[in-house]
């Protein structure tokens, strides 16, 4: 396994703890959130096709963010900052490399 594949699969376990918390607090719109945000990730895991990473990295995860933004209660921004953040900090250096690696060939 590589080192973005591990990346996502931290990210589903973090993330099934997100939207557990989510589904316990009763806020469906988050639930939503977190279902829309994950529901790609398990098939990027060994996907070879760059453009599938390039639209999670840069459409579905903006399209998030841009729900918290807006949406999001201080408890979903919490959850966001403490979960996601710190492993989005590990992966944007695998995933622009990986893109780039494409933009050159």
């Amino acid at each position: 396994m590589g080192d973005l594949d591990y990346a996502y699969a931290q990210l589903l376990q973090r993330g099934f703890l997100v939207l557990r918390q989510a589904v316990d607090s009763g806020d469906q719109d988050w639930v939503r959130a977190e279902v829309a945000f994950l529901h790609n990730v398990p098939s990027l895991i060994g996907e070879e096709n760059v453009e599938r990473h390039r639209y999670f990295w840069n459409e579905e995860r903006r399209h998030y963010l841009d729900w918290i933004a807006s949406q999001g209660s201080e408890a979903v921004r919490s959850r966001m900052r403490t979960y996601y953040e710190p492993l989005w900090s590990e992966m944007e250096p695998l995933v622009l490399e990986r893109l780039q690696m494409a933009d050159r060939s």
